[in-house]
């Protein structure tokens, strides 16, 4: 073994660096599809096998032919399709994309050539010769060219909205595999300029190896870091809504409470108004009016569930469906006796109803809208439904989520998550359905014992 690694040296260092070379190049282009553009929802957990297999047929090419910088015209052509059929998008922006990676590319060769013209001669070697060290060094400058270029382009899209701090983490990371290049080089360097035995040069290639282990120790490290670091985000984000929606519970349960208090005490207000009257007292009358202002406009709410919280909810999302022009239909059996606690049953309610309604202003005609809301269950179940009609299918991303339409999606899309976790909570489940144009979400709890 060490006698054939000794015997190919050169050229399994040269391999070995080419195929380096072109997977360093495939993974930026990974790195700064994904921080510009987001995967079409099918794809969104398998985008990354067509970079895999774009790497894998550019190495292909290499080793069977010499396409030298036909490489990256063939790198182009395959980005460019992987981005406009895999990518959500306008066709303009993926085009902008491709012509600023072509020019990354085009950029780095340039100032890789100038660079290696200036070390050659600095090293006193024929720039023009094929040795192994000239062809891994040309290589090497041009990879390490990439990162500063591709740092700089991110610091000027920042400008536009488009950088972002992660970005420029894994560009900063990029640079582990463009010292294991510059090793490489210097490696081939040593073997090509100094009398060494047949034992140190097959170490040498064994220690490049471990380097390319370490490569992938360190991505591998990383990317699952910041896969939890995403899943935290989301898991703040979730917890941020929800704690937004038990502090709007308690607003509008006191808000309910208050009205109720005001139908008590109505006599009281008009014998106080009467009194005003009777003594002419009209500026009085008019600041008292004023002050009642605010619970009069709350006191069409309706006792629905028995329930103060969830009656505040349904009473709210009710006042503005048919605001929107939303037919209403509520089937709501008294909740009173029920196990679940009010908190939760709002938590799903209005993230429940907020989707029905979104659904609903997305219908042109007025006369189409409608919201179902069933609710059913006794001390040991409780079942709730909500159905609504929808302009398009939603697009699914697994089995009971969905691509939110909401422009700035890293911070929407959360409903049905909360949902879920609600219903986890009580032994339940969530179940979707979307069939002849009507959205359909049936949430099953258990009591809790």
């Amino acid at each position: 073994m060490l006698e054939f690694i000794s015997e190919n040296y050169q050229d399994i260092i040269l391999n070995t660096a080419r195929i380096f070379s072109s997977v360093f190049e495939i993974m930026l282009a990974f790195i700064l599809t994904n921080n510009f553009f987001k995967p079409r929802p099918k794809v969104k957990k398998t985008d990354y096998i067509a970079f895999v297999l774009t790497a894998t047929l550019v190495i292909f090419l290499q080793e069977y032919t010499d396409i030298g910088y036909w490489k990256y015209l063939v790198e182009g052509v395959l980005l460019s399709g992987i981005l406009i059929l895999m990518y959500s998008g306008r066709l303009r922006s993926k085009i902008e994309a491709i012509v600023i990676f072509a020019s990354l590319l085009t950029l780095s060769v340039l100032v890789s050539n100038l660079l290696y013209r200036v070390i050659s001669g600095q090293m006193d070697f024929n720039p023009e010769g094929s040795t192994a060290f000239g062809s891994l060094l040309r290589i090497t400058l041009t990879n390490v060219t990439l990162i500063p270029l591709s740092v700089l382009l991110s610091v000027i899209l920042k400008g536009f909205g488009k950088g972002s701090s992660v970005l420029r983490i894994w560009l900063s990371l990029l640079l582990v595999p463009a010292v294991t290049l510059i090793t490489f080089s210097v490696f081939q360097y040593i073997i090509e300029s100094y009398d060494l035995n047949q034992q140190i040069k097959a170490y040498i290639y064994i220690s490049c190896i471990g380097i390319i282990i370490i490569n992938v120790v360190v991505f591998v490290l990383f990317w699952l870091n910041q896969r939890q670091l995403g899943i935290k985000r989301e898991n703040d984000l979730l917890t941020a809504q929800i704690n937004q929606q038990q502090m709007g519970i308690k607003n509008l349960e006191n808000a309910y409470n208050r009205t109720r208090n005001f139908r008590h005490d109505i006599k009281n207000h008009l014998l106080t108004l009467n009194i005003l009257a009777e003594n002419g007292n009209v500026e009085e009358i008019k600041k008292y009016i004023r002050e009642m202002n605010g619970i009069i406009d709350e006191s069409s709410y309706i006792r629905i569930t028995g329930i103060s919280a969830v009656d505040a909810i349904l009473n709210e999302k009710l006042y503005e469906a048919q605001s929107d022009s939303i037919t209403t239909n509520y089937d709501v059996m008294n909740m009173e006796k029920n196990s679940i606690k009010p908190v939760d049953m709002c938590i799903i309610l209005s993230n429940a109803l907020d989707n029905a309604i979104e659904a609903n202003r997305k219908i042109e005609d007025p006369e189409k809208r409608y919201i179902k809301l069933k609710m059913h269950g006794d001390e040991t179940y409780s079942v709730i439904s909500v159905s609504n009609p929808a302009a398009a299918a939603p697009v699914r991303v697994n089995q009971h989520s969905y691509a939110t339409s909401k422009k700035d999606a890293g911070n929407h899309g959360f409903g049905l998550k909360s949902i879920e976790s609600t219903a986890k909570k009580y032994g339940g489940e969530m179940l979707t359905k979307f069939e002849d144009g009507v959205f359909t979400l049936v949430i099953k709890l258990n009591a809790i014992s």
